[in-house]
């Protein structure tokens, strides 16, 4: 099935839960997802991405296959509702060590650069977080970025900044 036309005219929340009842649990459809995600420019990639990661929220470990490629390809990345909708669906899953360290030099970026919105550095800093319990050297690091960027950011950033903090000072 081609999804495009569908993707094409996904304005509503609707639209999303009545795409991710058709891909249903399926791997094929999800991989079709995938390809349109990475191989097309917004907004169908992003609208594809949105749909994976409510697919895999409703149907969880869908997408577990699908992560060494997701984290490979979030260096290119341009588009940030893509990169939104991905991290969320990263945030889900334990990472292979072997793309543990892509996946956090990203998520650092993303953290610290006034490019990306606060949903995308909320989820960086979820995965960060994440992987501190997994590398406790990363701990300073990460309090230092979000410390260092709280007085600039939004009140979304600042309510999830401080959350995390209050989570590092208990490791």
């Amino acid at each position: 099935m081609d999804y495009r036309p569908a993707l094409t005219d996904l304005p509503s929340e609707a639209g999303k839960r009545i795409m991710i009842q058709r891909v249903g649990n399926s791997r094929e459809k999800f991989n079709h997802l995938l390809d349109i995600c990475m191989n097309e420019k917004d907004p169908l990639a992003w609208r594809a991405a949105w749909i994976m990661d409510g697919s895999d929220e409703k149907w969880p470990g869908l997408g577990r296959h699908a992560l060494p490629r997701v984290v490979n390809a979030l260096p290119g990345m341009k588009s940030t509702g893509t990169i939104r909708c991905l991290l969320r669906m990263i945030s889900r899953y334990e990472i292979a060590e072997d793309d543990q360290g892509v996946l956090i030099d990203e998520c650092f970026s993303y953290l610290i650069s006034d490019r990306y919105p606060v949903a995308v550095k909320a989820h960086a800093m979820e995965i960060i977080y994440q992987h501190v319990l997994i590398y406790p050297e990363l701990k300073e690091e990460l309090a230092a970025a979000i410390s260092d960027h709280m007085e600039n950011n939004s009140a979304g950033f600042k309510s999830r900044g401080r959350r995390i903090l209050k989570q590092l000072e208990k490791i």
